[in-house]
């Protein structure tokens, strides 16, 4: 099967947070190799921000705009996108405008990332990534960088989302947004047609088992269901890995988990191509 990987970096470190790096960490700790000897070929892609502004709000949408085209080409070649991003928000702005109209949503993470400008406590754009993927914010900057109409998400589901605002709860049922405990929930809910983005945070997993970032909570799905729900989504699924602090007390750990949960993914995938 063919893989494109897209290595995309905004490099902003919201509190000290080093997630920017997330891309280059999987990288170097044996991704493309792990992948190439499961039998796949790798094409490796690199979106990264770089001079004086280069962690301001315009350059993320910038790389959003870069990956959209990116798994668009992929898909029009037939290849699994798979995107390696620590920013929520750059990686599902860029999946879901290279998908397009009719996508749906896995969102697997511990915070449903459903705040808007309006609700926000911190600010910070992660925290709003779904909301402006599916329309609620940001409509502009995504629609110029990214080609998302408002509201052009299709269906969204939550996995293992329990960190919630109340604004974002409330963003939640304005939007009728669905909860999943497995596999057979997100099944049942995403039946039909359109392409799936997979979001992929790490910090969905319980943070007393591993901690992948500085706002891991305990809690959640083990290790073995999210591969689960990877392994169990339909052919041409596009994937993203987010939200793992390379810096974090757990770095290494929560890498070999991330390589094996791409692994994973990619190979259920060839099988149903």
């Amino acid at each position: 099967m063919n893989i494109s990987l897209i290595y995309a970096c905004w490099p902003n470190r919201p509190f000290g947070v080093t997630w920017c790096d997330l891309p280059f960490a999987l990288r170097d700790c044996g991704l493309a190799a792990r992948l190439q000897a499961d039998g796949h070929r790798i094409t490796e892609h690199f979106h990264v921000g770089q001079g004086a502004a280069s962690n301001d709000t315009r350059t993320a949408f910038e790389i959003a705009g870069r990956i959209s085209k990116t798994v668009r080409q992929a898909r029009d070649e037939g290849a699994i996108a798979i995107i390696l991003c620590g920013s929520c928000a750059v990686a599902a702005l860029g999946a879901i405008g290279g998908l397009g109209t009719g996508a749906r949503i896995v969102w697997m993470d511990a915070h449903p990332d459903m705040n808007t400008p309006d609700t926000s406590g911190s600010g910070l754009i992660e925290g709003m990534a779904l909301a402006a993927a599916s329309g609620m914010c940001w409509k502009a900057m995504a629609h110029r960088y990214c080609g998302i109409e408002p509201a052009a998400s299709g269906q969204a589901i939550l996995f293992g989302a329990r960190d919630i605002d109340d604004g974002e709860q409330a963003n939640l049922d304005a939007q009728s947004v669905a909860t999943a405990n497995g596999l057979s929930a997100i099944k049942d809910h995403l039946s039909g047609a359109g392409c799936i983005y997979a979001h992929l945070d790490m910090d969905v997993h319980d943070g007393l088992t591993v901690r992948t970032n500085a706002f891991a909570v305990p809690g959640g799905p083990d290790i073995k269901a999210v591969r689960d729900v990877l392994q169990g989504l339909p052919a041409g699924s596009v994937l993203s890995v987010t939200g793992l602090d390379p810096a974090s007390a757990d770095a290494d750990k929560s890498l070999g988990i991330a390589v094996d949960h791409v692994s994973a993914f990619a190979t259920a995938q060839d099988r149903q191509s």
